[in-house]
């Protein structure tokens, strides 16, 4: 057997068996990542349209935004009116961008562009212009906006017609009112935290009180009171936790994706803790374990004896091992 972490990028792991699939393996040319911008100072460079279309988006975040361009339209400039931005009337000058960590520049003026792509590199600043990819250090995703839940969906800027396509499909998938289920769980974390000292403790908790909030389809209806209660039937008596015993669960997969398998499956394979496989499972399937997930391939090897010893005998004990440690183990079998 073989034991290795979740692929989510199988570049990563060279040595974990993979199936047979008819796609390359490709890196990513943008890291997906989010970066922290409350308090901190961000360019817009341009006035017009597509400007205001970029601010609009900014203006969801506590930045300082600031505005250069010598002429503004009515939106950018009534949002200079409630102060909700500084605009700087004057010609882009190097020395206007000291200080920000993100530059994005909607002006389509190609000889301002390469004055600012040369500012910004001296500086070591982060730059977007706006529908040219070649001169951008990073883009802007397409979004699914459930704040503070933020999905987002890029195709690395090779067809952003196709993430829009995606993150419409995607608008009726998850309710608007998962806003309210991050933001019971956000004030709770420390109230949980205190009751649950053990990480493994905090992480069944918050997995069944969002699996009962999902299951149950009323997500704009949990209340504070509900995850207290929650919390008190976890720890009785708001005594120490101790760690919960894991369970076990055997799963048999015919689909050759993830797309295809059932939804449970899907949740059954991203809350275990270990997961025991069959070797000729898709890749994209193994992928949907969570990253700090440990799988282990369950092809059988040669003893120093040249000989294959019973696997499903180790497997068994090791399996009743994991869940008396309190971690859920799920094993997949290929029908």
């Amino acid at each position: 057997m073989t034991y290795y972490r979740a692929p989510q990028n199988s570049t990563l792991n060279a040595t974990a068996p993979r199936a047979s699939t008819d796609q390359p393996d490709e890196k990513f040319a943008y890291f997906p990542a989010f970066v922290k911008v409350q308090g901190k100072k961000v360019v817009v460079l341009g006035g017009g349209e597509v400007a205001a279309g970029k601010l609009r988006l900014l203006l969801r975040s506590h930045a300082d935004i600031t505005v250069i361009a010598p002429e503004v339209c009515d939106d950018v400039a009534n949002m200079h009116k409630t102060g909700q931005i500084t605009w700087e009337r004057a010609p882009f000058v190097d020395t206007m961008i000291n200080g920000a960590i993100m530059v994005f520049d909607a002006t389509d003026n190609p000889h301002l562009t390469k004055r600012v792509e040369a500012a910004t590199k001296r500086r070591n600043i982060l730059l977007n212009v706006v529908d040219k990819t070649a001169h951008c250090d990073f883009i802007v995703p397409a979004i699914l906006d459930r704040a503070p839940i933020m999905i987002t969906i890029s195709t690395g800027a090779c067809a952003p017609a196709l993430a829009r396509m995606l993150r419409q499909r995607l608008e009726t998938v998850f309710p608007a009112t998962l806003s309210n289920l991050a933001k019971i769980a956000r004030d709770a974390r420390e109230t949980v935290a205190a009751h649950l000292s053990d990480s493994l403790s905090r992480q069944r908790f918050w997995t069944r009180f969002f699996q009962n909030a999902l299951r149950a389809d009323n997500t704009g209806k949990v209340t504070p009171d509900d995850l207290a209660h929650e919390l008190r039937t976890f720890v009785p008596q708001g005594s120490s936790a101790t760690v919960p015993s894991g369970q076990s669960l055997q799963v048999t997969i015919s689909a050759n994706n993830a797309y295809d398998i059932p939804h449970g499956v899907a949740g059954n394979i991203e809350t275990a803790d270990i997961i025991f496989h069959d070797n000729d499972l898709a890749p994209d399937i193994l992928a949907l374990a969570r990253r700090d997930a440990t799988l282990i391939s369950m092809s059988p090897s040669i003893d120093k004896h040249g000989e294959i010893p019973d696997t499903g005998l180790a497997i068994s004990k090791q399996i009743q091992f994991f869940t008396q440690q309190g971690m859920n183990v799920l094993r997949l079998c290929r029908n």
